[in-house]
């Protein structure tokens, strides 16, 4: 599940660098939902300890924001 994961987020990242890099309007807007798209896929195909190292520093920034 790994490989899949990692060629997801490589597409997601060379579309994100093409939106950044081009001129053209729809080429632009296609690019972004392709990587939205691709950066979804990789986040559900990524191993459960992949997801866990991504979310306990996110869960920690919004306590800290938010103490009782």
């Amino acid at each position: 599940m790994l490989v899949p994961s990692l060629l997801s987020l490589a597409i997601s990242i060379f579309a994100g660098l093409l939106s950044v890099s081009t001129n053209e309007e729809i080429v632009q807007v296609i690019a972004r939902g392709i990587a939205l798209v691709s950066l979804f896929v990789s986040l559900v195909l990524a191993p459960w300890l992949v997801l866990l190292i991504l979310a306990v520093p996110l869960i920690g920034v919004k306590l800290a924001q938010n103490p009782q």
